[in-house]
C-alpha cells in the first residue's frame, strides 16, 4: 500500500476525489497553477505516486481513509 506523507494526505484531501483518474487530473492541473515550490513539490510528488497505483479499488481506500482520519483532524481543530 501506498505510504503518504502528512503533506501529501492535506493535498488528496483538498484536491482528491473518489476517482483515481479525476484526482490525477486534478492534481496536474494543480501543480501548473501553483507557486509555492515546497507546496507544487509535494502535490507532484503525490500526483507520481497515484500515477503508480495500478488497482483503482486501492485508492478508493486509500482516499477513504485519508479523509477520514483528517476529518477528525480538522473536527478537533487540530489541523489548521
Amino acid at each position: 500500500m501506498t505510504r503518504l506523507t502528512d503533506e501529501e494526505k492535506e493535498v488528496l484531501y483538498v484536491y482528491g476525489s473518489p476517482i483515481l483518474k479525476d484526482t490525477h487530473k486534478r492534481l496536474g492541473m494543480a501543480c501548473v497553477l501553483m507557486i509555492d515550490p515546497v507546496t507544487k513539490a509535494v502535490t507532484c510528488s503525490l500526483r507520481n505516486k497515484l500515477a503508480e497505483m495500478a488497482c483503482s479499488l486501492a485508492y478508493s481506500h486509500l482516499y477513504a481513509s485519508v479523509r477520514e482520519e483528517l476529518s477528525d483532524l480538522l473536527y478537533k481543530g487540530e489541523v489548521a
